[in-house]
């Protein structure tokens, strides 16, 4: 009799860890919403985002951790290019794709490939999202997302989310930045 008691209340504390689980792990997906600015750009296809911009957002010592390139990418980690003397080429590959390039001069350094979809006049990438789930113990979600738009004066503005949250045994946490950037054309 007690050991079905025990059964009983051990299948119970895993069916609510479960649900618990469930509900933190749905209730994390936050989604970068378009800000209303004065001055946007009509944006009917991603060729008018077409053009070469400035990669540094200003003179600043801090400047290269928001160079246009690595918003675009997506990574927490800085490149080791030389960000003072890029330039950043941005060119519609697709109806969903824009490809991004490294430029010093007329050389390509590097390029990617930026996944997403054209919205109410944004180019909102695809989520880039890591989720470690270890139900009790350790769990660790994140979520990376940027959008584009341009301006009257054809100035590439980057909104750009970054939220992470996560857990250790019962103890929860969680970081949440969004940015916005804004960088001069150069040559359309």
């Amino acid at each position: 009799m007690t050991r079905n008691r025990n059964r009983r209340i051990k299948n119970i504390f895993i069916r609510v860890t479960f649900c618990i689980y469930g509900i933190l792990m749905l209730s994390g997906c936050t989604s970068l919403q378009q800000t209303k600015r004065d001055g946007l750009l009509e944006i009917s296809n991603l060729k008018t985002f077409d053009g070469i911009y400035e990669n540094p957002f200003g003179k600043n010592s801090d400047a290269m951790y928001a160079s246009l390139w690595n918003q675009l990418v997506l990574r927490d980690k800085l490149d080791t290019l030389d960000f003072r003397s890029a330039r950043i080429g941005l060119k519609a590959i697709s109806k969903n794709q824009i490809k991004a390039t490294w430029l010093e001069g007329d050389t390509e350094k590097k390029s990617i490939i930026l996944k997403g979809a054209l919205k109410n006049n944004y180019f909102v990438s695809r989520h880039k999202r890591t989720i470690i789930p270890i139900p009790l113990i350790y769990g660790k979600f994140t979520n990376d997302q940027f959008q584009l738009s341009l301006n009257k004066e054809k100035q590439l503005h980057v909104d750009r989310l970054q939220n992470a949250w996560g857990w250790v045994f019962v103890f929860l946490a969680d970081n949440d930045r969004t940015s916005s950037y804004v960088y001069s054309r150069v040559v359309d």
